[in-house]
């Protein structure tokens, strides 16, 4: 039977417990070498089959499935907490653990989650039934190992200087440069350049991100490294949902879609649909924003 979880803050037990856990690790990362997809190395398991990990800055999101029949169950999205080696350290460039807790109206699961070998995770789950049933607390240590469609991610990014870039007339053309160097091309359209550097200032972003150059099929923004959050006044953007969209051939292009609505086409290039659809995944992008439509002359995503 599907059961349904609910979002809950940490216990003081609970968070003790997952701290003396991460101790016990010797292995260090990155934060975001956590994240992506991953999948049970145990096709047999009883437990948690699947994990969706997330990081915007420092606030981790960790989506878990449960071995489930005919279909793993959804256990949802829960807040996750990622800790480094030492009061000091920073937790985006040193985490070496993450936790997660997931409550039903039965039971309650705390999952703490360690860098294994390359592109694994190792991840031990503690469940002890709170319905006085009298069924016993159990744990169970698993290896989990990337998606195949979560490599790991490749990127093509520039950087730039939001504070320093401006709208200019180059050739006869209005451009977002910095300094020397032209960033955005809009034609003859001034007012969709001063909206989309607008665009740029409001989120901060200073980094450009191209998939397949010299001609990218696919062009993302990003902030030192982290997508764009929260919204601007007047944006214009379709919103989707990254862990349903998929890559698929419709009409003999390749296309990101979610469900029966398509958001980017590719062409005859399978490859680089998969690493954007790789990319939108990783930076949990949820919206597509334009700045002119039908005929957009700048486009962004966030989350």
């Amino acid at each position: 039977m599907k059961t349904l979880f609910q979002r809950m803050p940490i216990t003081r037990a609970l968070l003790a417990a997952a701290l003396t856990l991460s101790a016990t690790s010797t292995a260090f990362a990155a934060l975001n070498q956590f994240t992506g997809n991953w999948r049970n190395v145990n096709a047999n398991t009883g437990g948690v089959t699947k994990l969706t990990i997330a990081a915007v800055g420092n606030n981790v999101e960790v989506h878990a499935w449960g071995k489930c029949h005919p279909t793993d169950c959804d256990w949802g999205n829960v807040q996750g907490y990622a800790y480094a080696g030492s009061v000091q350290d920073n937790l985006a460039a040193g985490a070496r653990a993450v936790s997660a807790v997931y409550r039903t109206n039965f039971s309650e699961t705390v999952m703490v989650i360690h860098p294994g070998a390359p592109n694994h995770l190792q991840v031990e789950t503690m469940t002890r039934f709170t319905d006085n049933s009298g069924r016993t607390s159990y744990s169970a240590v698993e290896m989990f190992a990337r998606a195949r469609d979560e490599e790991p991610l490749k990127e093509d990014c520039v950087s730039f200087n939001p504070q320093t870039t401006t709208v200019a007339n180059v050739g006869g053309r209005w451009k977002i440069v910095d300094g020397s160097h032209w960033m955005f091309d809009f034609g003859n359209n001034q007012a969709e350049a001063n909206r989309s550097l607008a665009v740029i200032r409001h989120y901060r972003m200073n980094q450009s991100c191209f998939v397949g150059r010299p001609d990218p099929s696919f062009q993302y923004l990003l902030i030192s490294g982290q997508a764009p959050q929260g919204s601007m006044p007047g944006e214009d953007c379709v919103s989707f949902n990254p862990q349903t969209a998929t890559v698929a051939n419709i009409g003999g292009r390749w296309k990101i879609v979610d469900g029966s609505h398509w958001m980017f086409d590719f062409g005859n290039n399978q490859a680089e649909a998969k690493q954007s659809l790789q990319i939108i995944k990783h930076y949990g992008f949820a919206h597509s924003c334009f700045v002119g439509r039908p005929d957009p002359s700048f486009q962004y995503l966030r989350r």
